[in-house]
């Protein structure tokens, strides 16, 4: 199969700031670097594009030659090339004018698959235009690796095409193109819906993983203390994460740290320390009191936007209700866009 991998990874970066190699072993090239390797090695035609040589040393880029890539530093070279397209960069307004570039050149029914964990939806929403009035034939796959190619924990992608919602951003030909492609080197495929992989994957399982510690953790305190239901619970844990959506929606991450009051938060939160389970607790506690100054005054000058607090996916079936049709889903796509498009 043709394959065209957009990005090798910064190895200086992987080695001398992160030190993958200790920390996860392997060993190098990691990343995008890796991956062309692996492809070429099961007998696939891979070209690797990356502009910047300098991301690593001649004797990575040799190994990457001697397994049968095809190195080029420009993108559209590489675009005609592929019937699946990885792009292992991660989201940034380059990556994005990078994407809209290729697409006036790859191969008809090519599968875009996108390797960081940023949601494909909005990748979507920031290319819809381009896939919409020039190229419907082209897919959007999310396949996010479980680590960083290369390193010893690397063993699986997971993949989607189909959101919770229904939607489809490939055909199912195109989906199991890349599924045949990952089975071919020998690694594991797990199916989610499209939503769920950037949860799952990459760094903002950080978030994931603390955050559902943080859920599980206040519903053990609260069924020990109290006799309050589970349904109970849940909507306070709702209210919760919804109030801090909202207001990071409007006001960003400094806007947040404003209005909640950080001094205020970590006092109440040493008060709600009862159980010796709550590690996480004591861990977040000792972050939040730790922020730089230089953070702090930032987060002074900031302005808190007003919000209204509410159940989203409530508003949307109320949407649905009230308006119904193709003006309900042109509203709700509206507002998805909104926070998904840069």
């Amino acid at each position: 199969m043709k394959v065209s991998i957009y990005g090798a990874g910064n190895q200086k970066f992987y080695l001398e700031e992160l030190k993958l190699h200790e920390k996860l072993g392997g060993e190098p090239p990691f990343g995008g670097g890796a991956m062309a390797i692996e492809f070429a090695k099961a007998g696939h035609d891979v070209v690797l594009s990356e502009p910047e040589r300098d991301v690593m040393d001649k004797e990575l880029w040799e190994k990457i030659e001697e397994a049968g890539v095809k190195v080029v530093d420009k993108d559209t070279e590489a675009a005609k090339h592929g019937e699946v397209q990885f792009i292992t960069r991660p989201f940034s307004e380059s990556t994005i004018k990078s994407i809209k570039s290729i697409l006036q050149h790859i191969p008809r029914d090519s599968t875009i698959a996108i390797c960081d964990s940023t949601p494909v939806i909005m990748i979507y929403s920031n290319i819809e235009r381009e896939l919409r009035l020039e190229r419907k034939d082209v897919g959007l796959v999310s396949t996010c690796p479980n680590a960083i190619p290369g390193t010893a924990m690397y063993s699986k992608y997971i993949v989607g095409y189909r959101s919770l919602d229904g939607e489809e951003y490939s055909t199912e030909e195109q989906f199991n193109r890349c599924i045949e492609l990952i089975k071919s080197i020998n690694k594991e495929v797990v199916v989610k819906p499209i939503d769920l992989v950037p949860l799952i994957t990459g760094l903002p399982t950080h978030m994931t993983t603390v955050t559902l510690s943080g859920i599980l953790n206040y519903y053990r305190m609260k069924s020990l203390i109290t006799e309050d239901s589970e349904k109970i619970s849940e909507r306070e844990v709702l209210y919760v994460l919804q109030a801090i959506s909202a207001i990071l929606e409007t006001s960003g991450i400094r806007g947040l740290v404003k209005a909640l009051d950080i001094d205020l938060l970590i006092e109440n939160a040493k008060a709600s320390k009862l159980l010796e389970e709550q590690e996480d607790l004591e861990s977040a506690i000792h972050v939040l009191s730790n922020l730089s100054k230089e953070f702090s005054k930032e987060v002074e000058r900031c302005k808190v936007k007003p919000v209204s607090i509410v159940a989203s996916q409530a508003l949307v079936e109320e949407i649905r209700r009230t308006v119904g049709g193709a003006a309900a889903d042109g509203v709700i796509n509206r507002c998805k866009k909104k926070f998904l498009t840069s």
